[in-house]
């Protein structure tokens, strides 16, 4: 089966500590955008990746995804929607 290459647009993150700040994989700023879609498609590294780093210096949280290749590849961080506003560690997941 031949995998996609798109990603799903219901991916959502947020910057490193702010949860509250969520947005969607769209709205990223273009650098942080092409980071995204790069680390995803990647080949697999033994860990999935705490936050998304990105050259201009904003680091990111994944805090929602239905895209087994961002679950794959990074730890998912509970968004607002998630619980409490008091639980901003990753996720058991």
């Amino acid at each position: 089966m031949k995998k996609r290459r798109t990603l799903r647009a219901d991916t959502t993150l947020a910057p490193a500590g702010e949860v509250e700040r969520e947005i969607y994989v769209q709205a990223l700023p273009a650098c942080c955008l092409r980071s995204f879609k790069a680390a995803v498609l990647a080949n697999v590294e033994e860990r999935r990746q705490l936050a998304l780093d990105c050259s201009c210096g904003r680091n990111w949280w994944i805090t929602s995804s239905l895209d087994e290749r961002v679950l794959e590849r990074f730890v998912t961080h509970g968004g607002p929607r998630v619980g409490s506003s008091a639980d901003h560690g990753p996720s058991a997941a």
